[in-house]
């Protein structure tokens, strides 16, 4: 490509030599000569960049909550809005500062009177032509010069495409100016015109669910059994339902269903009595919170990441620090040097040349001090997911609790108090917990439902289960047997 643009340039200015002579083929080519020799490069520099602009930072990390690690979040947080909305406003900030990569940036004058000179050089060829068929009117026809104007624009494209060959790491792709265009994210699920809740039924004490011999595969899903088979549960408002069994048994399948992010392929799913699928996904999002091994941190401010459990109030510090310190998060406030200001992932790109040859170049230590980012356990993390749970409590609109598996990375002292004061939260508030650490919970339990392959083999309370000495006995002997061999170790 590089050599056919070069013969291309020299034929064309062969034939301008002996059209319109030397020094209109100098015209045609002082343009692009101008534009290279008058632009500032930091090629051969060693140099370090980083992106600080707050807003701009802001728009990538409220982009990437639109991809699909986070769509779990967003579904069923009711995020969508609420990410276009924060993302027009930091998009507005941040005006027409240019986010292209640093050395193009560089490489532009602040000053237009570069730009304005090499613009006056472009339209050279045509003065060139006016004038000689202003001088000799005889030697120029508007067919030559039609023919004049065609060869100077040729020539300096090719010569403009050959030098920007050579200058072409000036330009980046680093944009992310494109908004993106998806309020939310597609839904695999159905959904009715019903209002949640409904005016004709009284969920006061929380949500009725109801699954009636439902069985569910996931999509795509490469096994030959199904996730589920021909399960029944009814679970009454306000009860406190605790369901254990093995790995692969189906206990988070059925919080899934519960909470909607999945559709049974068979049997029925009945909210407060109707099927599911009549009422509007949106408020039932609104009335159900899910505590999961799944959630994620945000790549926003420890403040935002509690706050977007109730999007409406994600500014509130005073409801933020309360709902921190009910998820046990409160710790951090002071351990972060900007509280809850501080970024969790800055998603901050250092842009670097000419340093990587030179081990002892001070710019490295720069480089590790722009890269540095917060460090926090598994544990701390779980902790600022509970937080962003009990703000969502806050709107008063949850009527059912999904929480399955929060506390894995925690000690159990951290989630015995973390059980407690979701316990505390329970008026008003159906709740199922999925937990392998059941001990905790099931003196509260109104019900323990125990799975096994994908069904449900035991089904009562605590000492009911025990008297028949079946899976639910021996999964509990197993865990008791475990914790007293830690005690004496």
């Amino acid at each position: 490509m590089k050599l056919a643009c070069q013969e291309m340039a020299f034929g064309t200015i062969s034939r301008l030599l002996s059209a319109g002579g030397p020094l209109f083929a100098l015209t045609c080519v002082a343009k692009p000569i101008a534009s290279m020799l008058s632009t500032r490069s930091l090629w051969d520099s060693a140099f370090i960049a980083v992106e600080n602009n707050l807003n701009y930072l802001r728009m990538r990390g409220l982009r990437k909550l639109t991809e699909d690690e986070y769509k779990q979040d967003v579904l069923t947080g009711n995020l969508g809005e609420h990410i276009v909305s924060e993302y027009i406003k930091a998009y507005q900030k941040v005006g027409d500062l240019s986010d292209e990569h640093p050395l193009y940036q560089y490489s532009i004058r602040s000053s237009p009177s570069r730009d304005i000179v090499v613009q006056v050089l472009g339209d050279l060829p045509m003065i060139y032509c006016a004038l000689n068929a202003a001088m000799n009117p005889s030697k120029f026809s508007l067919a030559s010069i039609a023919i004049l104007q065609q060869s100077a624009s040729h020539i300096s494209y090719s010569f403009s495409d050959l030098l920007e060959s050579t200058t072409s790491f000036r330009k980046s792709i680093n944009t992310i100016k494109n908004m993106y265009a998806k309020n939310e994210i597609p839904n695999v699920v159905h959904e009715g015109q019903l209002s949640y809740p409904h005016k004709d039924f009284d969920c006061a004490k929380g949500m009725a669910l109801e699954l009636r011999d439902v069985s569910f595969a996931y999509p795509g899903s490469k096994l030959t059994s199904n996730a589920l088979n021909n399960v029944s549960i009814s679970i009454a408002p306000g009860e406190l339902v605790v369901i254990v069994g093995a790995n692969g048994s189906g206990k988070s399948t059925i919080v899934k269903l519960l909470s909607r992010l999945y559709e049974p392929i068979f049997g029925e799913f009945l909210i407060d009595g109707t099927p599911a699928d009549s009422y509007r996904i949106s408020d039932l999002r609104q009335a159900t919170a899910i505590l999961s091994q799944d959630n994620l941190l945000y790549p926003l401010s420890l403040a935002e990441n509690i706050g977007l459990g109730y999007s409406e109030r994600f500014s509130d510090e005073e409801l933020i620090s309360i709902a921190a310190e009910k998820g046990g998060a409160s710790h951090l406030l002071s351990k972060l040097s900007e509280g809850l200001q501080t970024v969790l992932d800055p998603l901050t790109y250092v842009y670097q040349r000419n340093i990587d040859d030179k081990p002892d170049h001070p710019l490295h230590e720069e480089k590790k001090m722009m890269e540095k980012k917060v460090d926090l356990s598994g544990g701390e993390k779980q902790r600022i997911s509970a937080a962003r749970t009990f703000m969502r409590f806050c709107s008063g609109k949850v009527k059912f609790v999904a929480v399955d598996e929060p506390s894995s990375a925690l000690d159990p002292e951290g989630e015995l108090q973390l059980f407690e004061k979701l316990i505390e939260a329970r008026e008003g508030k159906t709740m199922v917990f999925v937990t392998h650490r059941f001990g905790h919970l099931t003196k509260y339990a109104d019900k323990i439902i125990c799975m096994k392959d994908g069904s449900i083999v035991e089904n009562g309370s605590h000492d009911e289960l025990m008297k028949l000495g079946g899976e639910y006995a021996k999964l509990y002997g197993i865990q008791a047997s475990a914790f007293a061999s830690s005690i004496i170790s």
